[in-house]
């Protein structure tokens, strides 16, 4: 067997780093320039012009504020996935937050430290306000008034409550965050294991299937009764991890069949990444650079989890467009299987 040239170790080193630093800039981008970017979250008032004065400092963090006049109207629009969570302020100043950590713990936790700088703001401004009534009066009833008010004032607080939130065992969502990768990893390689040991097409389609339906179960049991990051239907939510990791499989056996190795990396781009960081488990799709977030629930781990995410917590709601992304891929990826001609991986010329 011919040494390898001086020349082909350069150009292979060369193309690893350049490998290296698109993975590097693909899983590091999204966390770089991650915030808020149209974030829609609603405001519960009758008055417009309380909705004006409360959204106008929202938009300009960066939130897409929607105005609901009751507050049923509001939670039906969690609930449905509209927004991720409102705020309210009462007649008499105190200022409630709605979140839904179940559909974004970091935009949760967002809102919840804007709504106790809002009220730390109100505290700081109405104590200024009563110190300055209490130094133009020696009145001692007013004083002593003065003084009760100013105690209610430090006991002052943001109201929270939670519409949604994961069970206790995982109160932040980590296991649903961490799934991510093996949906995208896992697909990938038991795709390339199916590939390489099952021999004939139509025993790879239904290994496919199985290793769908099997790992659709086993993932799903992992995330709900090992880690108690899910409390829904185990089957139902079963259905819809079988069915993010049959996208995968099938889009990955597709590639292979038509171009072989070339497919290994056309769908490790898609899949590993573009697909794992760009998934928004992490965060929120409206957390991550404009239009990359829209971009990763195109892609099977975002849609994935955006499925496992609406069936186990908002009742299947808004679980319409994630459905329709995976059938595409299973679809376009039964089409490249079948159309294919390569059964096994292509191998290298010299070793055929």
């Amino acid at each position: 067997m011919k040494a390898s040239t001086p020349k082909f170790i350069l150009t292979l080193a060369i193309g690893l780093t350049a490998v290296l630093s698109i993975m590097m800039t693909a899983f590091a981008t999204p966390a770089v320039n991650s915030g808020i970017h149209n974030v829609p979250i609603g405001i519960v008032t009758k008055n417009d012009d309380m909705y004006q004065k409360m959204a106008k400092p929202l938009d300009q963090r960066g939130f897409d504020v929607k105005q609901y006049e009751t507050e049923v109207a509001m939670k039906d629009a969690v609930s449905d996935r509209k927004i991720y969570g409102a705020f309210e302020m009462s007649a008499s100043g105190d200022m409630t937050l709605y979140k839904a950590t179940a559909a974004s713990t970091a935009v949760a936790q967002a809102l919840e430290t804007i709504g106790q700088k809002v009220v730390d703001q109100q505290k700081v401004a109405a104590k200024e306000q009563i110190q300055g009534m209490q130094a133009q009066t020696t009145d001692v009833t007013m004083l002593k008034t003065l003084d009760a008010k100013l105690q209610a004032i430090d006991g002052k607080s943001l109201r929270v409550q939670e519409l949604r939130s994961f069970p206790s065992r995982d109160s932040k969502g980590a296991g649903l965050v961490a799934g991510a990768l093996p949906i995208a990893l896992g697909g990938w390689i038991g795709s390339v294991a199916i590939a390489n040991v099952v021999k004939g097409k139509r025993q790879k389609f239904f290994a496919a299937i199985a290793f769908a339906i099997t790992g659709g179960l086993g993932l799903t049991a992992v995330i709900q009764f090992g880690l108690g990051t899910f409390d829904g239907n185990y089957f139902i939510t079963s259905l819809g991890a079988m069915l993010g990791i049959a996208a995968t499989a099938f889009f990955v056996l597709g590639l292979l069949e038509m171009l072989g190795n070339g497919g290994l990396i056309i769908a490790a781009i898609t899949l590993i990444l573009l697909g794992n960081p760009l998934s928004g488990l992490g965060s929120a799709p409206e957390m991550l650079p404009a239009g990359w977030g829209f971009f990763g629930q195109l892609l099977p781990p975002g849609a994935t989890g955006t499925l496992l995410r609406n069936l186990t917590f908002f009742d299947g709601h808004a679980i319409a467009m994630p459905l329709l992304v995976l059938a595409s891929y299973i679809i376009v990826g039964l089409g490249l299987f079948f159309i294919g001609k390569k059964s096994v991986l292509v191998k290298d010329e010299k070793e055929a």
